[in-house]
């Protein structure tokens, strides 16, 4: 924090002498031959296991050092990443990969099929608890993918059996929850692994060379990584600094930032620079109640939070960086199918539609009901900058509506952990989409998930999503129409949750730096990163 604090007010300093922050922007970075950049984050990594991470940070930080079978183009279309090609059986149930011959792990070991072996048994290791077994589960009713079994055929043969074809098996072999695992380092380590950089190997573009929390993590090129060739112009170094706000940006025109995201307070002021740029993620954030709490069981008192929140005023107003009013839980541009027909578009727009007068008749009714005068909740959210303000524009629609609030805020961690252990009232979060198809947002909310915080429970939502997997598996049309039904059942039928908005992001780079990717699926990437001389 010292250091972080001097480096502000020393640039602070310089920027009230008189310096022009525009002509010195990036200046140490330019001149910079050892091709490092540094990038502002705005959280923490929560975890480098692969196996239990959940949040976009984190995942973010093991694509820049891990693999899967494949990886994702910035179009969202599949390339062959450690898996060098594969073979699928004319009924779609048999997937071969064939591992590239020069993988391996950065200690040396070669990577083989029993990696992913390993890496997709622990994920299902009811010791590993994980939140995403579900992706692969073979033991549960059913699963994201239909899988039926895996095996390693011989040291470089991954063969993935389904009960059932999966259109998006490709696209999400590229999720982190399905990277490999290093059986004989991993079990060394034991619980241990990877708390630490010195914890790991790696079998990605980089390796993390160094991890201090709560300030800076580091990677720098893996020489081990299979293609060599394909990231030779990668920049050698990438540095992420934990710091956001005004001191970002001050570190940023003194040249010590390559890249940091604008908050919605400042965005006006850098709109006609031009090394600013945006773009628009597969992010939603919702509103997520807690089904068990007295009150928020009570319908009435759902609708009238949905009534009661203007979202295209919070994304003009508040946001201001490009997010658009979520109209569903399934962003926009997140599945598209073979006729290349946006799911948001079939399913259409299933949000209550901001009314003041009804929220309070909503309420009132609630209170009613209930026997009450008045509804108190504890209002969860956490301490970024952009979600304290979005805290505070919904906070304040919900006491007009006639609510009673308790606003409670702590570090995304420890949100997290209060919204898995079923310890909140009302809160602010998101979902970011692991692969390309609804099916991944949709899962979430079935009532035997692990990621299902609010508790929620209606045997016809978890029926038309259990249909859309098994029944209607194999037909691509019965499946979205599945999830139609799912999805009007959750959000408009019953209210559970309240879709607030797709997350867009402002930010400003350094005009050299080219290679960081926003997919609409999956988490901003920074493993492609090259600075032009």
């Amino acid at each position: 924090m010292k250091k972080v604090l001097t480096s502000a007010l020393a640039v602070a300093m310089l920027a009230g002498c008189g310096t022009s922050s525009a002509s010195n922007a990036n200046q140490a970075t330019q001149t910079n031959s050892s091709k490092s950049v540094s990038i502002a984050s705005d959280t923490d990594i929560n975890t480098m296991n692969s196996s239990i991470a959940t949040d976009e940070t984190s995942f973010s930080a093991l694509d820049m050092c891990m693999a899967g079978l494949t990886k994702l183009n910035e179009d969202g279309t599949v390339a062959p990443d450690l898996a060098e090609s594969w073979d699928v059986s004319d009924d779609g149930l048999t997937y071969t990969f064939h591992i590239q011959k020069d993988a391996k792990w950065s200690n040396g070991d070669d990577l083989t099929a029993n990696d992913f072996v390993y890496g997709w048994n622990r994920l299902i290791d009811p010791d590993t608890a994980s939140d995403y077994a579900f992706l692969i589960d073979k033991n549960a009713d059913s699963n994201t993918i239909n899988a039926k079994d895996w095996k390693a055929v011989d040291d470089k043969t991954f063969e993935v059996t389904l009960s059932a074809p999966c259109d998006y098996l490709l696209s999400l072999c590229s999720f982190a929850s399905l990277f490999p695992l290093n059986e004989k380092y991993v079990e060394e380590q034991g619980d241990q692994y990877a708390l630490s950089n010195d914890n790991m190997i790696y079998c990605g573009p980089y390796v993390m060379s160094s991890w201090t929390v709560g300030d800076s993590y580091t990677f720098t090129k893996n020489p081990d990584y299979w293609d060599q060739d394909g990231t030779k112009d990668i920049v050698d170094t990438v540095n992420f600094r934990l710091i956001q706000g005004q001191s970002a940006i001050l570190d940023y025109e003194a040249g010590n930032l390559d890249y940091v995201k604008l908050s919605s307070e400042v965005i006006d002021d850098y709109a006609s620079r031009d090394d600013i740029v945006n773009y628009l993620s597969g992010f939603a954030w919702y509103i997520s109640m807690n089904m068990q709490n007295e009150y928020l069981s009570n319908k009435n008192v759902r609708q009238a939070i949905a009534y009661a929140i203007d979202t295209q005023s919070l994304c003009d107003s508040v946001l201001k960086d490009g997010s658009a009013p979520l109209t569903g839980i399934v962003s926009s541009k997140t599945g598209i199918n073979a006729d290349g027909k946006d799911y948001r578009d079939i399913a259409g727009s299933l949000v209550y539609p901001y009314d003041e007068d009804k929220a309070k008749d909503a309420y009132a009714k609630a209170c009613k009901e209930l026997g009450t005068d008045s509804i108190s909740l504890d209002f969860l959210y956490e301490d970024s900058d952009v979600t304290k303000n979005v805290a505070a524009f919904v906070m304040n629609a919900l006491e007009k509506a006639g609510f009673t609030l308790n606003a409670v805020c702590k570090p995304k961690k420890s949100r997290s952990e209060d919204m898995n252990n079923h310890d909140y009232d009302v809160a602010i979060t998101r979902w970011g989409p692991d692969y390309s198809d609804p099916q991944t947002y949709m899962d979430i909310f079935t009532s035997t998930n692990a990621s299902n915080s609010a508790q929620y429970n209606n045997p016809d939502f978890d029926a038309a999503v259990k249909k859309a997997e098994t029944t209607d598996a194999a037909d691509s049309e019965a499946r979205w129409k599945d999830f139609a039904t799912a999805e009007k059942i959750l959000v408009q039928d019953d209210c559970a949750i309240v879709p607030l908005y797709q997350a867009g992001s402002t930010a400003l780079q350094n005009k050299k730096l080219t290679g960081i990717t926003h997919p609409p699926v999956g988490a901003t990437n920074y493993n492609h990163m090259t600075l032009s001389e």
